[in-house]
């Protein structure tokens, strides 16, 4: 997501757009127990974690980005 917020550019033009996915995540409830949260995060995790989600696809496709390559320090990949 940071990596959005600061190159949208070069974020669009390779289709790894993440932030357009997680708009509609839950929101924690003050009332909720620790339990209900952490269920409601495993899930999320899930979720976001399958291969076939637009998420990870995103994140994925990210990696071959020049200016995330160099933050990683893979730049001479």
């Amino acid at each position: 997501m940071v990596y959005e917020l600061y190159f949208p550019d070069e974020i669009k033009a390779a289709g790894c757009e993440v932030l357009k996915h997680i708009a509609k995540l839950p929101e924690f409830k003050d009332d909720w127990s620790d339990d209900k949260k952490l269920a409601v995060i495993e899930k999320v995790y899930k979720e976001l974690s399958d291969p076939k989600h637009p998420v990870t696809i995103a994140m994925e496709k990210m990696q071959e980005i020049t200016a995330v390559k160099i933050i990683e320090g893979r730049n001479n990949e």
